[in-house]
């Protein structure tokens, strides 16, 4: 949502079909709403992932590709400039297929995860930092802050990452952990360090949930709040809460 109140989000393609999907604007109308496409990609290059965009201060709305991270900027004459600031190429230096809304911290920087890629190919945490000085000034430099092991360690992140106010990322695997079925993590900032340090908070056994989908929702005490697409006490999922 932008200060207007206006909504925006994007539509994923169909393989085959040439529509690779495109960015929606709703604004307030008389009750209802107006849609606007803002942009339609034509190219596999930028084909749009199903998940949410994310917009920064200065209105530039950022989502994701299939193997990409893609930016709209507002070209001052109503429309938008696209660019494709990362093309991920997978294991074992960078992740492989991008997954959930990225977030934004307040220094303008990109987070997100990929389900695959890394060194074990077991998915990724990463970071888009704007490069601001030298030859490179105006391109996109990425850190992969961890690298998912698999097994116990956990596997396949597919939700958007939420911080909390000390900086520390929290998100959840959809597989791996001590059953199996999937995982609560935190990445603890180490001071000076560009690093994370992974701390596993709970894995699933099933009868609490399981595959964990959708970001997670933090509250200002610390408690964290989500939901599984399987398991409790029916096999048809689970809300749940983890308390510190």
């Amino acid at each position: 949502m932008d200060s207007a109140g206006n909504l925006y989000g994007e539509t994923s393609g169909s393989y085959g079909g040439g529509n690779t999907g495109v960015v929606f604007k709703l604004s307030p109308s008389g009750g209802g709403w107006t849609e606007q496409v803002i942009y339609s990609f034509e190219n596999l290059t930028t084909y749009v992932q199903n998940t949410a965009v994310t917009m920064d201060a200065h209105g530039n709305i950022f989502g994701l590709g299939y193997s990409t991270v893609f930016e709209l900027s507002p070209n001052g004459k109503g429309g938008w400039t696209p660019s494709v600031i990362h093309t991920f190429i997978g294991a074992p230096k960078d992740g492989e297929t991008p997954q959930g809304a990225l977030i934004l911290d307040q220094a303008g920087n990109l987070y997100g995860v990929t389900s695959l890629g890394g060194a074990k190919n077991s998915g990724t945490v990463y970071k888009l930092s704007l490069v601001t000085k030298g030859k490179n000034k105006g391109t996109w430099k990425e850190t992969i802050l961890h690298s998912f092991s698999g097994g116990k360690a956990g596997s396949t992140p597919f939700s958007a990452l939420v911080f909390d106010s000390a900086g520390n990322l929290y998100g959840t695997t959809f597989n791996g952990g001590k059953y199996g079925n999937g995982t609560i993590f935190e990445l603890a900032a180490q001071v000076g360090k560009s690093a994370f340090k992974e701390k596993l908070l709970w894995g699933f056994n099933g009868r609490d949930g399981e595959e964990p989908v959708g970001s997670l929702i933090l509250d200002n005490v610390g408690n964290l709040y989500g939901t599984t697409l399987q398991g409790g006490l029916e096999s048809a999922g689970t809300v749940f809460e983890i308390t510190p």
